[in-house]
């Protein structure tokens, strides 16, 4: 068994809604946030992970209504560890709205 390598306590967020982008906030694809800490999270990404995602990425939470810049950090299947590389900063309603576009949340 493994040993716990997290030096932050994560937290469940009951799967709430996301979005991953990549460069210049291009919209990528829907995710809901299974769990989340000030260091990584955990998703569950609804797209073919293994040929669409990036390493590097933005994790865009709708709730929060903010966005932080990740590392990709392992991959099981849609499930995905990201590494928390900056952020957590306020998405204004006019970027919040061209984030969404045509897309809907989770």
């Amino acid at each position: 068994m493994r040993g716990e390598r997290r030096t932050a306590t994560r937290r469940t967020t009951r799967l709430r809604p996301g979005k991953l982008l990549g460069a210049d906030d291009a919209f990528l694809c829907d995710c809901a946030v299974v769990e989340r800490s000030p260091e990584g999270a955990r998703i569950r990404a609804f797209a073919a992970v293994e040929r669409v995602l990036p390493e590097t990425l933005t994790l865009y939470d709708e709730v929060e209504t903010k966005r932080w810049q990740a590392r990709i950090v392992w991959a099981r299947g849609a499930e995905l560890g990201l590494r928390i590389e900056a952020g957590g900063e306020p998405v204004s309603d006019a970027e919040r709205h061209r984030i969404a576009g045509p897309f809907y949340a989770v």
